[in-house]
């Protein structure tokens, strides 16, 4: 049987593996933690950017429908009046 010294100094050694062992635990915990972050933050990223994109387009449709198009000339006319600003033919 060893002595009290003894005795502590392989408790002190125990604690300080345990204490290690501990610290890494926390360190792969955090970088797990970060991880999912990163992911729910791509996601809602990706999530913004589909709704971005989403919103594009409905207006590009818009543009498109308000378009008039010259039945004499064939000229895509933006803002649509009685008649048509290149050949002057009447619209509608």
């Amino acid at each position: 049987m060893g002595s009290l010294k003894d005795d502590w100094k392989e408790t002190g050694k125990d604690l300080g593996g345990a204490f290690k062992q501990l610290g890494k635990s926390i360190i792969k915990s955090g970088a797990t933690v970060v991880d999912k972050a990163n992911d729910w933050a791509e996601r809602d990223d990706a999530k913004e950017a589909a709704k971005k994109e989403a919103e594009v387009k409905e207006a590009q449709e818009a543009k498109e429908a308000a378009k008039t198009i010259c039945p004499d000339c064939g000229a895509e006319i933006v803002n649509a009046e009685a008649f048509c600003p290149k050949c002057g033919a009447k619209l509608g």
